[in-house]
């Protein structure tokens, strides 16, 4: 009775794949709770049209997901990884990179794209908690922080130049300058 339950999840779990819905299968595999060595070929499967429809992303959750092999993962990750970065999609690109496993040093150079980026747009905030989030050279970071502190600070907003500087460990005088300010309002 329970090999035909299996059976049974198993041609759900396949037709579900085929169709491309891929969270009705996942329900289903829990439902008949499918072990992973049953739904390697369909996941497969459904790993190859990804593929071949250009979706990357997705194939490389389905490797990842069914455990369809490093190589695989790693081959549809990268393509992901690229697109992403053709529509400077940096930041998207290193947490896709980071999520997969990709090695380090392609993390770091896309989250420095992903902070230069958002320096030259002003978004000097954004670029600190890139710098942050993907570990990079902390001179970066101290860069990003000390423009953040000073457009604070020219823009009257004292308390979150304190903050910043603080948060960041920015030089001391820094720091005292923003404390002076945010005293004397009081």
């Amino acid at each position: 009775m329970a090999e035909d339950s299996l059976t049974e999840g198993l041609k759900l779990f396949e037709a579900k794949m085929v169709q491309g819905m891929y969270k009705e299968a996942e329900t289903v595999r829990s439902d008949y709770m499918l072990p992973l060595d049953m739904l390697k070929d369909a996941a497969t499967g459904a790993y190859q049209i990804s593929m071949k429809q250009g979706e990357y992303s997705l194939a490389a959750k389905l490797a990842k997901k069914y455990e369809l092999g490093e190589k695989l993962k790693e081959d549809a990750a990268i393509r992901s990884l690229q697109r992403k970065i053709d529509s400077e999609q940096y930041k998207a690109a290193a947490e896709h990179a980071k999520e997969f496993g990709l090695p380090q040093d392609m993390i770091s150079k896309v989250a420095i794209q992903a902070f230069d980026k958002s320096m030259k747009f002003g978004l000097t905030k954004n670029a600190v908690e890139i710098a942050v989030q993907f570990e990079l050279p902390d001179h970066l970071k101290c860069e990003a922080a000390e423009v953040t502190y000073r457009k604070y600070m020219d823009s009257g907003l004292y308390n979150k130049a304190l903050n910043i500087a603080l948060k960041y460990e920015l030089p001391e005088e820094m720091i005292q300058e923003a404390r002076s300010k945010v005293e004397a309002r009081k």
